[in-house]
């Protein structure tokens, strides 16, 4: 009996979730990947920081047309190392002791499997351009590396990287930075002579009262992630240092919040002594796609011919598309069907898996 296309890619996504991938060690994967890519008959290249191109021409005909650009992450979170994928009740799931790792695995499954039926079925498609990053649950830092000249030229795109279901193009993404704040007190014993010291645990507690944090309004966010400070008990904390993050739809908005997360440093320096270091950094820029952009018409047109809904979404997180975009790259990030993504419960059902792979064979066949 022929195997699906569902149970097709789902088995070629259980292969890829075989090699661990964590951010920074993607060598083994890249490796894995290059090998299955070169079988279907891509050329590949490997730039200097670790990213991966591959390119299939176009077929007899189609030469003039333009390329198509998937873009995928090889990297995953640390808790996908060493999962155990599994097929349950329809669903591509781990074994509940790690995250699955279908962020972004399933992405590459869906690319993998409809280059290889496009191929045996001679399907007329488009060149095909393939970029798979590195470092990108660490903050993009693969396609902030990448020269995306590289790519040649492109008139759509499409980030193969969003929870939500197949058939929902993200039509908006935040700008992010992070900020890493210590406070400097003074020391002393804590039970001689604590009035001569000043605790810097103190002026970061003061700090954090003053500030506006999580949900800030529709479009920002903040966090403090991590707070470390002290040693021991009996002598007053004289370094602590926080990091934070926030988000929002402009870098604009972002740098007004970071300004009164400072306000707030300034305020309890002020009040109790001290002295702090405020060191933000953007991560990387927002995006918003405008409801005509031809990307986007050409996505609702795949969409209706390969009988999925079309939906567009926002999204609080960041992909390679938030660098691409801000460099003039044509590209969409798309929902590719997984849940939980990050977490033990992380899965992707064999129907999504098939409407994705069904959806990148018809994003690759030339537009009417």
């Amino acid at each position: 009996m022929p195997i699906s296309l569902a149970e097709k890619t789902a088995s070629v996504m259980i292969d890829l979730i075989s090699v661990n991938s964590p951010s920074g060690q993607e060598s083994e994967f890249r490796t894995y990947l290059d090998e299955r890519l070169v079988a279907l008959k891509i050329a590949t290249e490997k730039d200097a920081h670790g990213n991966l191109v591959g390119r299939l021409p176009a077929s007899p005909g189609l030469e003039g047309e333009p390329a198509v650009l998937f873009n995928c992450h090889m990297d995953t979170v640390p808790n996908a190392v060493d999962a155990k994928p599994r097929i349950e009740d329809g669903l591509v799931v781990s074994d509940g002791t790690t995250a699955l790792g279908a962020d972004d695995k399933a992405g590459i499954a869906a690319i993998l499997a409809a280059v290889e039926a496009l191929t045996q079925s001679d399907t007329p498609h488009v060149a095909i351009v393939l970029l798979f990053t590195v470092a990108e649950e660490v903050g993009l830092e693969g396609a902030k590396a990448f020269d995306m000249r590289k790519l040649g030229p492109i008139e759509r795109g499409y980030v193969l990287d969003a929870s939500g279901a197949v058939g929902t193009a993200i039509v908006s993404a935040p700008s992010k930075s992070d900020a890493t704040i210590v406070f400097h007190g003074k020391s002393a014993h804590a039970g001689f002579a604590p009035e001569t010291g000043v605790s810097a645990i103190s002026l970061a507690a003061k700090a954090i009262d003053g500030m506006q944090l999580l949900r800030i309004d529709e479009e920002t966010t903040a966090n403090i992630g991590t707070i470390r400070g002290g040693e021991v008990t009996n002598i007053v904390c004289d370094r602590c240092e926080v990091t934070l993050e926030v988000r929002s739809s402009t870098s604009e908005r972002v740098n007004r919040h970071l300004a009164h997360l400072e306000f707030c440093c300034i305020k309890a320096v002020g009040a109790l002594g001290g002295s702090y270091e405020f060191s933000p950094i953007e991560l990387y820029p927002g995006y918003r796609v405008d409801s005509d952009a031809p990307e986007l018409a050409a996505f609702k047109q795949a969409c209706t011919a390969a009988g999925i809904p079309f939906r567009t979404a926002p999204t609080g997180g960041g992909s390679d598309a938030n660098i691409m975009r801000n460099q003039g790259l044509p590209v969409l990030t798309l929902g590719i069907g997984y849940s939980g993504a990050h977490t033990s419960t992380e899965s992707i059902s064999l129907a999504e898996l098939e409407q994705l792979t069904r959806l990148v064979m018809q994003l690759c066949r030339p537009l009417s």
